[in-house]
């Protein structure tokens, strides 16, 4: 099913509580946002064993913690040394990996210890010629950042989630926002520093898709993230069928044409644990809802 060249492919893998996303470029390459697992079940080991790839070109890791890191040990496993990583440079250092009992821990130091120093321009999987025609946006926010503006109650220093790296990537026209589990103080900051660089994606997008941020949790809901992107459906990771989702991300989005559906606001790992975006050059897409 995935095997379409020339074609972009956005796979949202049902971790419960983390998130993964497979992305396979038009030009063959392996690109990973976060690294979520189950118990039972490792979207890396998937991937390598059903598509025999052992190369990841990519890895963005949102911020370093269990639920963005858990597949990482069987990532190295199975896959080369990504050409490059992206992550935020500060929320390590403050402690969130001092303690290095866990597998996962002792992995993500060690990877990033290997990435001191940047690709080279020929190599660097952002480059839309290096990566079959896909533009990256990526910005997060230095753990400790003070907060220009701050109009809710908590604390006017940026920590933790609101770290999160942010990505937008954009092909054909089709425009995919990975929010980590960025919270409404750290959007707000993220967006007054960055908006000109999203903009820049927003503007020249026909579709566009937002993963929810925490699985939709009603503690993440920002209306200024909804109004920046207005999305034309929202993916939501919600195996757990958590009460706690927001009902906004499933009633808000504009409605996205789903064949044999009408439209839909929003798509649900639930169903069949799985979300697939298949993205042509034309800018055409389909999404596919399916078991593995």
């Amino acid at each position: 099913m995935f095997e379409h060249k020339k074609q972009f492919s956005f796979t949202l893998w049902d971790v419960g509580h983390g998130i993964s996303i497979w992305i396979r470029t038009p030009n063959g390459r392996n690109h990973w946002i976060d690294l979520g697992r189950t118990s039972k079940f490792s979207p890396a080991e998937f991937v390598a064993r059903n598509f025999r790839t052992c190369d990841a070109d990519f890895l963005i890791i949102s911020y370093p913690d269990k639920n963005p890191l858990g597949d990482l040990p069987s990532f190295r496993t199975y896959f080369r040394n990504p050409e490059y990583l992206c992550r935020n440079e500060t929320t390590s250092e403050n402690g969130v990996l001092r303690k290095y009992r866990l597998k996962y821990r002792r992995e993500y130091a060690d990877l990033r210890k290997r990435f001191a120093f940047p690709c080279s321009d020929g190599k660097d999987p952002r480059c839309p010629s290096n990566n079959g025609g896909i533009r990256y946006r990526m910005h997060g926010l230095d753990h400790g950042t003070r907060a220009s503006d701050v109009v809710m109650l908590g604390s006017p220093v940026i920590e933790k989630r609101n770290t999160s790296v942010v990505v937008m990537l954009l092909y054909a026209g089709v425009l995919f926002v990975c929010p980590g589990d960025i919270e409404p103080l750290g959007w707000r900051e993220l967006w007054h520093r960055h908006s000109a660089s999203y903009e820049h994606l927003i503007a020249r997008s026909h579709a566009r898709f937002l993963v929810a941020p925490r699985r939709g949790h009603k503690s993440v809901y920002s209306e200024d993230m909804m109004q920046a992107i207005n999305p034309h459906a929202v993916f939501i990771s919600d195996i757990w069928r958590d009460s706690k989702i927001h009902p906004s991300y499933r009633s808000d989005p504009i409605g996205t044409l789903y064949r044999g559906s009408g439209y839909r606001r929003y798509f649900s790992t639930r169903r069949t644990g799985h979300i697939h975006v298949l993205v042509l050059p034309s800018g055409e897409h389909s999404i596919h809802q399916y078991n593995s």
